[in-house]
């Protein structure tokens, strides 16, 4: 708040205005808005000269962008004898627009009551123009985004129903045919079932992956450590036939989708029992530790999944995580390609990163770093 005394001297003020004359564009109006002084950087991006703008009120360079609410709110803020600050979109003599983030200080008489209003304000323009074009650009990357995901999902679902008949009508021939079929037409059926077993597992990791996003739920308070129990519980077929071990204790709580947190670690744990090194059984172990940096707003968690298996070259770490994307061919270890790919966009939904650590024949460790907490009911 700003009182102006009437015993001002008038040099004073003229030396404030001269202060910030060379740094900013600067306006000086009357309790009624009209214009009564304006600096040169005024003239210049407004490009109206100092006659045409003394007299007038800012009605001259509105560019009708901002509703009449915006100016409404503004003008209650600054009689009331308060400072207003904000970002306007103005047009120039010529018609070109021009942004500005501006602050109005009301100087006010010994009743309290506005007198005058001084407006200094920087141009921002080049900033809300990068601005404007970052929300065009995510905005394509979102609706392009969304349409791969429906083209995904509506792929996988067409695709289902002329599988079905393939795997129906190859184990039909196989019944019917299995006394008179030749050795070599078996192999050929064989084959054709192996490899719509094979069709029909990528399909499904296709719909999983479409779904992290499609099929999300909000977010609430999970416990890792029954996440990690249900996963075992999950995997215990294949814990036993490997004789390997997943190891895990005193795991925290956080705010998270919990199927899908169990779809991550179903994924990690399960590459860490099936990239085992041959003649040595597979141990797991899931460790985590609540992190505060400087560099992060809120606490997070860090999660460790590491294994004893064959580990892989560092130089790949970007590329294990990129679907369809296989390190080993499919005759070495099953799979489509997809399961970090899928780890890393439920992690990503989660606000959180993922990468990993690993070196040839010394296993790896995924390292999962997540917000503690959201908003109650969050699903971005």
């Amino acid at each position: 708040m700003n009182k102006v005394n009437k015993g001002l001297p008038q040099l004073d003020f003229s030396r404030l205005l001269s202060a910030i004359d060379e740094a900013a564009i600067v306006a000086v109006t009357d309790a009624q808005g009209v214009i009564t002084y304006v600096n040169k950087k005024f003239c210049a991006i407004s490009k109206y000269s100092e006659s045409e703008l003394i007299g007038k009120t800012h009605a001259l360079i509105n560019s009708q962008y901002h509703p009449k609410e915006f100016f409404s709110d503004m003008w209650d803020t600054i009689r009331a004898g308060k400072n207003w600050e904000g970002e306007i979109r103005n047009r120039a003599k010529d018609g070109q627009c021009y942004w500005v983030h501006t602050t109005i200080v009301p100087f006010l008489d010994d009743e309290g009551q506005p007198v005058q209003y001084v407006a200094v304000r920087y141009e921002i323009t080049e900033r809300k123009v990068a601005e404007e074009q970052l929300q065009i650009y995510a905005k394509k990357l979102e609706v392009s985004n969304q349409e791969l995901q429906d083209f995904a999902s509506v792929a996988a679902h067409d695709l289902q129903e002329p599988l079905r008949k393939i795997q129906s009508f190859a184990d039909r021939a196989r019944v019917k045919a299995k006394d008179t079929m030749p050795l070599e037409a078996q192999d050929y059926l064989d084959r054709v079932q192996v490899s719509a077993k094979r069709m029909q597992t990528l399909i499904n990791d296709l719909l999983t992956y479409s779904r992290v996003t499609t099929k999300a739920k909000p977010f609430t308070c999970v416990s890792l450590e029954q996440i990690l129990k249900q996963v075992c519980s999950d995997l215990e077929v294949r814990i036993e036939q490997s004789h390997g071990k997943v190891l895990f204790h005193d795991l925290p709580s956080l705010d998270a989708d919990a199927t899908q947190l169990r779809q991550l670690f179903q994924n990690l744990i399960s590459n860490g029992l099936k990239f085992h090194k041959p003649g040595m059984a597979p141990v797991v172990e899931v460790t985590a530790e609540i992190k505060s940096n400087r560099s992060e707003r809120e606490p997070c968690c860090e999660i460790r999944v590491k294994d004893n298996g064959i580990g892989f070259d560092e130089k790949y770490l970007d590329r294990i995580f990129t679907i369809f994307q296989r390190l080993h061919g499919r005759h070495e270890y099953e799979g489509t390609g997809i399961g970090l790919a899928v780890c890393r966009k439920i992690v990503e939904r989660h606000g959180g990163l993922i990468t990993a650590e690993s070196s040839l024949g010394q296993g790896a460790a995924f390292i999962v770093k997540l917000p503690l907490r959201h908003e109650t009911g969050v699903q971005p």
